[in-house]
């Protein structure tokens, strides 16, 4: 009788319909994106960074660089997954990595909220957003340097507080808006987007070893009858460091991953969730066309936006089927006798700058190898810590599985761990680099004792990229039983930072003017304290008398940016003055008006909140009408002969981007992402009247028009006319196809 009893109860236990349980219903799915409450002077994380003499100081940096600026929001995006038994999410933020403080304050939130659903949080791996979310660990003991404060400054509670919150809300709003839906993959190579950036490896794997795969994953809602009826998200996953952006920028910007998902999602119309792969030793594509900085951020997210769609367009959806839905969680074991290290070769709780000063570390991708038994003399000891399980992840949705790696895997480990998830017999196996918490760059054995600085920052070695690989296929293997569960954070309290008044009520300080395509409108105003969040900027156009919401696509408002660049400062500066309580909080907003941009009559809208006399109150502000003109910077023109005519290429005033000590300055913006900056933006279609004046004193009037096969403007020459000739175009003598003209005199001279 007992046993009898012990076996209903065991069979109890399991989900299914063994003994009658809810059984699973068609999957569904659902998208939600939260803007990230980051103040402008947190510090950015990924980079070590160091302050200059005129830091303007903030109350959200401590040893990092305050930043001064947002080019781009930080977000969390959601796609939530329900079959009805299931309950799941993947949630993406717009950060350099995830941690278990971060997961910990994730799953307090949504418990609050009643939501019992598990999720997997992942980061961008941006290296230009906020920081400070990473809990001490110190080298050697508690009164040691902070290591991981070398690259994401010292830890502060309500940062990270800030980002579960936008996360939690996120999945929340996500499992709001569930949708039955049906899936579709498809995968083509986007080698264009990145590049290998460790060349110590290239012994080992060859030269150029990356993973240049785009896989997207694409969720089409259906109808009553189970056929797609519209597009509703897709997940797009690539590997590539978040690195355009050097460590001098002070915007806060989600950099390349945010400018390809920005991109995907304008070309696609829905929210496209980027999910970021095995980029530990991947950095971001380049511009064939030199781009730089955020110039070349918008090349790479056009190139790929177009592969996006391109993979989305083939991974048709085909009519809702049962699709299986799993999520499965590890605890994996993280000490030095599990991972298979000996007494005395490896610190016991872990190691930090292995290899740095050892055989082959200064060669500069040298081929000298370490051999085990001495890399271990060269890591730093990490402090004593409690046993700590680490957490790895799989989630199956229909014929994909994902597997979570905790940190920075390399191109082959991430490959191993993907393979790993063959048992599963899903023909789509995705590693997801970055996930629910960070263990640094996770490399094979061969792989890291070649040196460099990717070992230097690996806190447990060069054993432990294949030990997690190991550990992904034993929860495969062992995917029935119960698994170990990882380690559970307590993240600390923390008393909200009081909001800081303003000086005076919100109100703008330097309107704006009437301007032309390709210059700047410059809107500056004071508002509130940047602990209130980021003011919003909106542009709106005058239709019928009326304004309007302005697109930057057929579904996106043109507001903030990359669009619209917003600046702070603040007077006294809290470097000046860290103790004040009160301040002019000035912000600055510039939009740098496009060669192609609609003309038409604008203004800018800002909204935001101000604490002014003890109260906190939301405010807005409406700029001046301008008006947007037709350009007139056509400057520069180039000529040459072809038979009996000439061809007249006019090219708009170069705009390559502009540092400024390091940090975006102008020409923010792409014009053309198929022409070089340095050159100019080439003036395309439309006509021109031409003056060809020919020895000794042949003079005539032209009308040029364009050529899409000669690539230019075609003046015909007269009969005869041989010799220097000299082409003049007069002011407002070309107009192109855009409508744009010069404002001074071309002038070109050619022999025949």
């Amino acid at each position: 009788m007992v046993k009898h009893l012990l076996l209903v109860a065991l069979l109890s236990s399991c989900s299914g319909t063994m003994m009658g349980g809810p059984a699973p219903g068609p999957l569904e799915v659902g998208i939600a994106t939260t803007l990230v409450d980051v103040p402008v002077g947190a510090p950015t994380g990924g980079y070590s960074r160091r302050k200059s003499a005129d830091d303007p100081g903030s109350r959200w940096a401590l040893n990092f660089p305050s930043t001064t600026g947002v080019h781009t929001d930080a977000t969390a995006r959601a796609i939530a997954f329900s079959d009805g038994v299931t309950r799941t999410a993947l949630v993406r933020l717009d950060v350099c990595l995830t941690t278990p403080s971060l997961r910990a304050r994730v799953r307090q939130k949504l418990d609050a909220a009643g939501e019992s659903a598990r999720f997997i949080v992942q980061g961008t791996h941006t290296h230009a957003h906020m920081a400070r979310f990473f809990e001490p660990v110190h080298l050697g003991n508690k009164s040691g340097l902070d290591i991981t404060s070398v690259g994401m400054d010292v830890y502060d509670a309500e940062l990270d507080d800030r980002l579960a919150t936008a996360a939690a809300s996120s999945i929340l709003g996500a499992f709001a808006n569930l949708k039955r839906a049906s899936v579709g993959v498809a995968a083509l190579d986007a080698g264009v987007l990145n590049r290998d950036r460790r060349c110590e490896n290239d012994p080992v794997y060859g030269p150029e070893f990356r993973d240049p795969t785009l896989t997207v994953v694409r969720f089409d809602e259906v109808n009553g009858d189970g056929a797609p009826s519209r597009p509703l998200t897709a997940i797009a996953h690539f590997s590539v460091h978040g690195t355009v952006l050097p460590g001098s920028n002070t915007l806060l910007s989600t950099d390349v991953t945010g400018a390809i998902e920005l991109a995907a999602s304008d070309e696609l119309g829905v929210p496209v969730f980027f999910a970021q792969g095995s980029a530990g030793d991947v950095s971001p594509g380049g511009s064939p066309h030199g781009h730089d900085g955020t110039q070349r951020l918008e090349w790479l997210g056009r190139a790929g936006g177009r592969l996006v769609r391109q993979a989305f367009d083939q991974a048709q959806p085909g009519p809702a089927a049962p699709t299986a839905l799993t999520h499965l969680d590890r605890g994996v074991l993280m000490t030095r006798e599990a991972l298979g290290y000996q007494r005395g070769e490896f610190p016991e709780h872990g190691g930090i700058g292995c290899q740095v000063g050892g055989p082959g570390s200064g060669s500069s991708c040298g081929q000298i190898l370490t051999p085990p038994e001495q890399g271990g003399l060269l890591c730093g000891a990490v402090e004593p810590r409690p046993l700590t399980r680490a957490l790895v992840s799989v989630l199956r949705v229909g014929d994909v599985a994902f597997v979570t790696l905790p940190g920075e895997p390399s191109t082959a480990v991430g490959a191993k761990a993907a393979q790993a998830l063959a048992p599963l017999g899903v023909s789509t196996r995705l590693t997801l680099g970055y996930a629910q918490e960070h263990y640094g760059y996770l490399l094979e054995q061969d792989d890291f004792l070649r040196g460099g600085y990717e070992p230097s920052v690996s806190p447990w070695g060069w054993r432990v990229g294949q030990y997690l690989v190991d550990e992904v296929t034993r929860l495969v293997s062992t995917r029935a039983s119960p698994q170990e569960s990882a380690s559970a954070a307590r993240p600390p309290g923390f008393e909200p930072r009081a909001f800081e008044e303003s000086e005076a009520a919100p109100v703008i300080i330097g309107d704006t003017v009437d301007v032309e395509r390709t210059q700047a409108v410059t809107l500056t105003f004071t508002g509130g304290d940047p602990a209130l969040g980021t003011p919003a900027v909106s542009l709106e156009q005058e239709r019928m008398g009326a304004f309007t919401q302005a697109l930057a696509s057929p579904t996106r408002p043109l507001q903030n940016g990359p669009d619209i660049i917003r600046r702070y400062r603040a007077t006294p500066s809290v470097a000046a003055q860290p103790d004040a309580t009160r301040r002019r909080h000035e912000w600055t907003a510039r939009w740098e008006v496009l060669p192609d941009f609609a003309l038409g009559r604008y203004r800018l809208v800002v909204t935001g909140r101000a604490r002014v006399a003890g109260t906190v109150e939301r405010y807005r502000l409406e700029s001046q009408p301008f008006t947007v003109l037709p350009a007139r910077s056509i400057s520069l023109v180039s000529s040459r002969v072809t038979g009996a005519a000439v061809v007249l290429t006019p090219r708009y005033t170069p705009n390559p981007m502009r540092f400024a000590n390091g940090d975006p300055s102008t020409n923010l913006r792409l014009w053309d992402d198929a022409s070089r900056p340095e050159t100019g933006l080439p003036a395309r279609r439309g006509s021109a009247r031409v003056r060809v004046d020919a020895a000794p004193s042949t003079s005539s009037m032209v009308t040029a028009s364009w050529d899409d096969g000669e690539q230019g403007y075609v003046v015909p020459l007269p009969a005869g006319v041989a010799g220097a000739i000299t082409l003049t175009v007069e002011p407002g003598g070309l107009v192109d196809g855009l409508g744009n003209t010069n404002a001074t005199r071309l002038s070109s001279s050619v022999s025949r």
